[in-house]
Parts: C-alpha cells; structure tokens; sequence
C-alpha cells in the first residue's frame, strides 16, 4: 500500500474535526519549521537549530512588518 491511500484511509476512518483556522495554522507552522535551513531533529524527537538563523529570520520579519507597528515617538 502506498502512503497516499493508507492516507486517504484513515482520513475516512477518523476525519480531522478541528476548525479550518487550526488545520490552517498548523500548515503555516509546517511550512515554516520546514524553510529553516539548520533544524535538525533527532532520533528521540529534540530540535535544535541554529540561534543565528532565528535571529536573521526575526530581524528580516521585523523589517516586513514594521509598517503595521504604531510608532509613538512620532
């Protein structure tokens, strides 16, 4: 059996009842712990990564976002 159809089986057997934004934002997070270059997980489930590219990804999204951020200086 292929993992597709032992997919589509159980999905019929025990369908995913959580709301639509749940589904959606375990995706997002998926696609996003995916996209980091150094994850790396081992054998009994820990992760590590490295510290570095969590701070270039976060100063990267600051910049994106920083329009959506109130300045009160100003």
């Amino acid at each position: 059996m292929s993992l597709k159809l032992l997919t589509r089986l159980w999905s019929v057997i025990s369908p995913d009842r959580r709301l639509e934004w749940k589904k959606a934002r375990e995706r997002e997070f998926i696609l996003a712990a995916n996209s980091l270059k150094t994850l790396s997980v081992t054998d009994r489930g820990g992760m590590s990564i490295d510290p570095e590219e969590l701070r270039e990804q976060i100063v990267a999204l600051r910049e994106q976002l920083k329009h959506l951020v109130h300045n009160r200086s100003a």
